[in-house]
This record gives C-alpha cells, sequence and structure tokens, in this order.
C-alpha cells in the first residue's frame, strides 16, 4: 500500500468473476503471457482461464487498458523465457548474445506479431510516471523483497481505478481489485 490509502483490496476467483461494461481492467504481463506467450503452452489450464476471462470482459463491453510496463516485461520475458528454453548444444552463453543472432530473429517475429495482436484488444494507458510520488516506492524497495515494477503496476492501477487480473502473488497486500486464478492470492 503505496498511495496512503486504507487497505480494503479485494482478490476474486477469476472463474467466478462477473465481469460488466462498466469494468476497467489492467491485465499482467504473466497473464499475457498465459494467454499469447510460451508460459501458456506450459501451462493450459491456466491458459485457457484467462483466455475465457479475456473473452468475457470484451464481450460485456468492459475495457483493458495496457500499459508500457506491461507490454515490456511482456516481451522481455518472452525472450527470456525462449532464450532458457534453448536447447543447451547451440544456446549462446549471454542472452544478449541470443537476441542479436540469427536465432533470434523468428522468435522476435513472433513476439511481436503476439504483441500487435495483444494490443488490438486493449487500449493504451499511461503510467502516470511524472505525477507519481516516488519515496515510498523507493522506501518499500530499499527493505528488499519488492519488485519495483510491481509496485509502479500497482500505483497506476490505485490511481486510475483499474482492476488488476494477475497470477503474481507478489500483489496480495496492495490496495487493489484483484482478479486471479492464482490460489495464493486466494487464501
Amino acid at each position: 500500500m503505496l498511495s496512503g490509502m486504507t487497505m480494503s483490496n479485494q482478490v476474486y476467483r477469476i472463474e467466478d468473476y462477473k465481469f460488466s461494461n462498466s469494468d476497467e481492467v489492467l491485465f499482467d504481463a504473466n497473464v499475457w503471457l498465459y494467454i499469447y506467450g510460451p508460459t501458456g503452452n506450459r501451462y493450459p489450464r491456466l491458459r485457457a482461464k484467462y483466455t475465457l476471462a479475456l473473452r468475457q470482459i470484451r464481450s460485456v463491453g468492459g475495457q483493458i487498458f495496457l500499459d508500457g510496463f506491461v507490454l515490456s516485461e511482456f516481451i522481455n520475458a518472452y525472450a527470456r523465457f525462449v532464450y532458457n528454453e534453448w536447447p543447451l548444444a547451440t544456446k549462446p552463453e549471454q542472452f544478449k548474445s541470443f537476441r542479436n543472432s540469427d536465432e533470434f530473429k523468428p522468435v522476435a517475429k513472433e513476439i511481436v506479431t503476439k504483441s500487435r495482436r495483444l494490443l488490438k484488444k486493449c487500449q493504451q494507458t499511461g503510467s502516470g510516471f511524472e505525477s507519481i510520488n516516488l519515496d515510498p516506492i523507493f522506501s518499500k524497495y530499499a527493505t528488499g523483497g519488492a519488485d519495483f515494477n510491481d509496485m509502479m503496476l500497482a500505483e497506476l492501477c490505485q490511481t486510475k481505478g483499474l482492476k488488476l487480473v494477475t497470477h503474481d502473488s507478489d500483489f496480495k497486500d496492495d490496495n487493489l481489485t484483484i482478479i486471479t486464478a492464482n490460489r495464493k492470492l486466494l487464501n
């Protein structure tokens, strides 16, 4: 909780949540990775749940927002996932070497294709970086154990009144409305 607001987070099980046309949500990068990324191949049950939620919110006319932080995390995590899964015999020692190789070009094209598909389903929103009080975020980050991008995303959702669709349990104690399939968030 960084905005000085009273703690009142609500966490909803994604299978039970009834989206409406008044919903304004932001899908976290990890959810986009289940829907459009290689993570979904590994966890088809989660891909199905998050894909169904995406279809439901679109079918009722709710709004899905996308921030540059989330898109950047999606693209970078997708590329890292492919790199980490690359066969050891041909895997470059450094990620940047992989990213600059001919082998990465088809991966990059696939990531761009998926990113464009994702963008078509969203409205772009700014992070509001210029108006965020970074002192509480820096203070919390300095204590260790906190992800800076997650704190910025929580601040964005709080400031804009967005519900967060995420699978990341790091948001458990934030002052947010969360929609998830993650059991750790639901307990």
